[in-house]
């Protein structure tokens, strides 16, 4: 009466016959706290029914349960049942799962086929809900198949095409699909959706091959758009099938070759519109929207790594001038021929290697180009060069011959795209004049043909084989060649830039690593760190940052590096704030020179004043050169009494320091005329020290002035004292006028020298006639007091 499977018997009755879930939910409950009882209890009223065997019995009877539901409805509810009782399922179905695909198929006619319950497996569950996705595409429910594909972990390869290619249906019997912008938008939207549903690249690549050959067409007067969408479609199928691994090289030359079918019947067909047009590059839309071009422009196989192999760059296979036989019309030969010129320009050579062997096609500058590689690799020999490049490279060696005296020839450097440099070609070095001459007859491609002869040279002067450096890339080359030490190195590190189109951040971050590991590195024979004084710093870090366009980028560059200076390397850190500081500078970038003034604050604060490194604020602060935003280092160095450090002239190269210095003095230290005067004496400030004396001078007068004259008469002595003082500074102050050619000045300290030394005449002789701090309205009343005229003309001046 007490035993667990009367409950199990119970719920079975009120599940199957009275359809009472909730009742049956509480019976089920009950069960499985009986069940934990007999499971853990070591002796009991239950220990003649054995745990195994019960449970074997309940799996058996849940099973049965699924099996006999009569409709899906009632499945589903079991199966929301038995979610919390996975247990008891020993070997049976996955009922969480199969709980989700009822849920999933609850509002459609599809059933769940009850094969699956009793011989539940991974393989049939995934078996049956494949059957299950047919049935939903077939009804069109994509997004139920989508569920039930995710749920299996099965892929959507086909399910996602399948969508795509009843949306294309749809959109073909509408008057949308005639418009070109519709077309060009549904293609972006089955790449961005394939890509979005990760599906197989093969089925992506097999669905727009399907599609191209098709030969779509656009509705009205037709060619054209018909070659343009063609093309699109067969370069999205390459894009995708390139992505495998490795790449099927095979198949993606035969989809470029049927790519190039189109490109050149589309540009012999735009030809023959457009006889009296300016013609326009195929990949820009003239109206400004997009187009079919400028989409497949976007996945253009110009630089895949599975077609460009080293293969095409060789002079094997390369179809000769008197062997070719083109399968193509003179008017087609006409556009291709076109067409491989503008991959020449832009570098394209793999591509455009591949394209003369895919059509048998001869293209003088394919050869000439491929030609100057050969010889720059050392592959080929002059004798072992196609007969028309052997041909020209002895007509031009005859006509050298020809002309007597002919001095040794001065070559346009490859080393400088701007014909800024040149370099003297010895007359053993065939090679070089050999490239040369193939270059100057390149039509287009020269752009290669110069880079090939900078990578030449470069090899040369490295001291390894071209292919060395042809094979390495752009930016370790440049590493290399920085940190070679050499005095032109930067002259090869701007060629090298320039024929190899590197970016502007790699160059500022290669040039900042290369200062940075240059500040740190030991000069040689002493271990210790460089110390670059501001001349010799002018000439190699300054040097080093004009390689890269955006001198703002290279601050930004060497201010990133000071995180990786090591702890204690001050000097380092103060030369790349200096240096950051100037290229700041040069562009006016206002954000970087206040970073710059921030990290000079915090390191002078942290580490240089702590340790006492004067010298380095002195180099920090000269170097730099705000003295006006920098007022905490003259504070330090006065309180430290280190300021006559500053006063060294050849710190002060420009003359902005000394100003500087007085300015400090007069703003910070108005009382300290020791220090004006002694910054004044240094720097040879002959009219700052003039206007010194005459300040002070004028002090003494004032004093004078302060009190009555009949005052001062009474201690005569203190007068003279004080009138003998104005007079020796005024002296000293029109001396020193003088020798800054300050002539009115000058003169004005000579007047007042004159009257002041006509006062003490005065006072010795016994006469206080009042002369100096006279008013206007006193002056005259003065002037005729005096007995003699070149006193009255003193006083008048």
């Amino acid at each position: 009466k007490d035993s667990p499977l009367l409950l199990m018997m119970e719920m079975y009755e009120l599940c199957m016959f009275f359809k009472n879930y909730k009742e049956a939910e509480a019976k089920l409950l009950e069960f499985q706290k009986s069940f934990e009882t007999v499971e853990t209890a070591a002796t009991g009223v239950h220990t003649t029914i054995p745990a195994p065997w019960l449970k074997e019995h309940v799996c058996f009877l849940l099973k049965l349960m699924l099996q006999q539901c009569g409709t899906q409805y009632e499945l589903g509810k079991l199966l929301q049942l038995f979610v919390g009782i996975e247990n008891l399922f020993s070997d049976g179905p996955d009922v969480k799962k199969l709980f989700v695909l009822s849920q999933i198929l609850k509002d459609t006619s599809i059933a769940i086929n009850h094969v699956i319950i009793s011989s539940y497996s991974i393989e049939n569950f995934q078996h049956e809900c494949k059957s299950i996705l047919e049935k939903l595409e077939t009804e069109g429910r994509f997004a139920l198949a989508r569920r039930v594909a995710e749920l299996a972990e099965l892929p959507v390869d086909n399910l996602v095409i399948e969508e795509i290619t009843q949306e294309m249906q749809t959109l073909q019997h509408t008057d949308q699909w005639a418009l070109k912008q519709a077309r060009i938008d549904f293609w972006t939207k089955c790449h961005e959706n394939f890509k979005k549903n990760a599906i197989s690249s093969r089925a992506a690549a097999s669905f727009f091959s399907a599609q191209a050959q098709e030969g779509p067409e656009a509705p009205g007067e037709g060619g054209p758009p018909g070659l343009e969408e063609r093309r699109l479609l067969l370069t999205l199928a390459a894009h995708w099938l390139a992505q495998e691994a490795p790449g099927p090289e095979d198949e993606l030359e035969e989809l470029e070759k049927q790519i190039w079918h189109c490109r050149i019947a589309q540009h012999a067909l735009r030809d023959k519109q457009e006889d009296a047009e300016p013609r326009f590059p195929q990949h820009i839309s003239t109206s400004g929207e997009p187009s079919f071009d400028n989409v497949a422009h976007k996945f253009s196989l110009s630089m895949l790594a599975a077609l460009n192999t080293a293969k095409y760059l060789e002079l094997n296979g390369l179809p000769p001038k008197e062997t070719c036989e083109s399968r193509l019309d003179w008017k087609e030969q006409e556009s291709l021929n076109s067409l491989i010129g503008r991959l020449l320009d832009d570098g394209c050579v793999h591509e455009a290697s591949r394209v003369c062997r895919y059509f048998h096609f001869y293209n003088q500058d394919v050869t000439l180009v491929l030609h100057c590689r050969a010889l720059a690799a050392g592959e080929a020999s002059v004798d072992g060069l196609h007969p028309e490049i052997r041909a020209v490279l002895q007509s031009t060696q005859r006509l050298e011959e020809e002309e007597p005296g002919t001095p040794l020839r001065k070559v346009q450097s490859t080393s400088s795209l701007d014909s800024q440099s040149f370099v003297m070609l010895p007359p053993s070095d065939e090679v070089v004049t050999n490239l040369e001459t193939l270059t100057s007859k390149c039509l287009h491609g020269k752009n290669y043909c110069r880079q090939v002869q900078c990578l030449y040279e470069l090899a040369k002067e490295l001291g390894c084989s071209y292919t060395d450096v042809a094979t390495q890339d752009g930016e370790t080359m440049l590493r290399a060649i920085l940190a070679s030490r050499q005095p032109d190195r930067c002259r090869r590190a701007q060629a090298f830039i320039s024929t190899q189109g590197l970016e502007q951040d790699t160059v500022a971050e290669l040039v900042a690593e290369e200062v940075t590991r240059e500040l740190l590195t030991p000069s040689e024979g002493t271990g210790q760190k460089q110390m670059f004084a501001p001349a010799e710093e002018s000439q190699t870090f300054l040097q080093l940052t004009t390689l890269c366009q955006d001198r703002t980028l290279v601050g930004m560059k060497l201010l990133d590096k000071i995180s990786s200076v090591p702890h204690g390397e001050l000097s380092c850190t103060a030369e790349l704030l200096i240096l950051a500081h100037h290229c700041f500078t040069l562009t006016c970038h206002m954000e970087g020179i206040i970073r710059v003034l921030q990290a000079a604050r915090l390191l002078t604060d942290k580490h240089l004043a702590p340790s006492e490194e004067y010298g380095l604020m002195v180099r920090l602060l000269t170097g730099i050169g705000r003295y006006n935003e920098m007022t905490y280092i003259f504070d330090l160095l006065h309180k430290k009494h280190y300021f006559e450090v500053l006063m060294r002239k050849k710190l002060d190269p420009s003359g902005t320091l000394k100003t500087a210095l007085l300015d400090y003095i007069k703003r910070c230290r108005p009382g300290d005329s020791e220090k004006h005067n002694m910054i004044a004496l240094c720097f040879s400030m002959c009219r700052e020290i003039g206007e010194n004396h005459e300040a002070a001078a004028c002090i003494q007068l004032k004093l004078i002035e302060s009190q009555p004259w009949e005052d001062s008469l009474k201690d005569g002595q203190h007068l003279k004292l004080l009138l003998l003082k104005a007079l020796t500074l005024m002296l000293d102050a029109a001396e020193s006028y003088a020798k800054d050619s300050c002539v009115r000045q000058a003169l004005h300290c000579h007047r007042l020298t004159k009257l002041i030394t006509l006062q003490i005449h005065f006072l010795n002789t016994g006469q206080n006639t009042m002369l100096i701090n006279l008013g206007r309205h006193r002056l005259m009343d003065c002037l005729m007091a005096l007995p003699r005229f070149y006193q009255a003309s003193i006083v008048a001046e």
